[in-house]
């Protein structure tokens, strides 16, 4: 092998053992949203807003305050870490020269500042409830409608959210299959999970499919960030021409 190979191949193989330094951040972040995100399906509390009963849903809502409380905070947390959970995928992957790691870097981004706005209209309903609640006789005719406005905006954005969601995961999972830098189960379970949420995030969430594709993409997830944080990346065909070291 020639001197100039030799010496491709070496700093090659030392900018792939410094990228462990954000391989293991990122498969911890990973996991934590992952489980953030189990944490806000078992809080979460879905009302669907019809204008006629919008005061039975103020009720309901109200009742279930602090369950609402503890959901948006889940969420404010979680939407934070999705940001920088993108920078960190570009950086964990470019080095192995996959263009593609931008666009499942700006996805994931895009998709935590979706759940961001989600976050803060959810924080707004809660402001709107408790201001309604807290009035005599709930004089106010304004809040309600407010109220209503809120709970429809909430759901786009969780619609938004749930395409976004898809798309992010179908894109990192095809990164997954075509690179083989992780194991393909993940890229496959990720595709399939991403596809479901794409489509059946529309269509009708409360659905069984919808379920079973949340468990993929959660389950996709965790491994995910379990091989990023215990394994790292490997590229087995720069590991067959690289030498080991002594």
């Amino acid at each position: 092998m020639q001197p100039a190979t030799c010496n491709f191949f070496a700093v090659k193989k030392k900018s792939l053992n410094e990228n462990r330094k954000v391989e293991r951040p990122s498969g911890l972040l990973a996991i934590v949203i992952s489980f953030l995100i189990i944490a806000s399906i078992l809080t979460q509390l879905d009302v669907k807003p019809d204008y006629s009963n919008i005061l039975d849903d103020i009720s309901l809502l109200n009742e279930n305050i602090f369950r609402l409380r503890l959901n948006a905070f889940i969420w404010l947390a979680n939407s934070v870490f999705i940001i920088f959970l993108g920078p960190l995928i570009l950086i964990t992957f470019l080095p192995h020269g996959r263009s593609s790691s931008y666009l499942a870097a700006f996805l994931v981004s895009a998709t935590g500042i979706i759940y961001l706005l989600y976050t803060a209209t959810c924080f707004n309903i809660i402001s709107i409830i408790s201001e309604y609640s807290s009035l005599p006789d709930n004089e106010s005719s304004i809040l309600p409608s407010l109220a209503f406005s809120m709970l429809i905006n909430k759901i786009n954005l969780q619609l938004i959210g749930y395409t976004l969601t898809g798309i992010s995961a179908f894109i990192l999972g095809l990164l997954i299959v075509r690179t083989g830098y992780l194991p393909r189960i993940i890229g496959i379970m990720s595709i399939a999970g991403g596809l479901v949420y794409a489509v059946y995030g529309w269509l009708d969430s409360e659905n069984l499919v919808f379920a079973a594709g949340r468990v993929l993409f959660v389950l996709s997830l965790m491994l995910f960030g379990s091989y990023l944080l215990l394994r790292g990346t490997k590229n087995k065909k720069l590991e067959k021409v690289i030498p080991p070291s002594n």
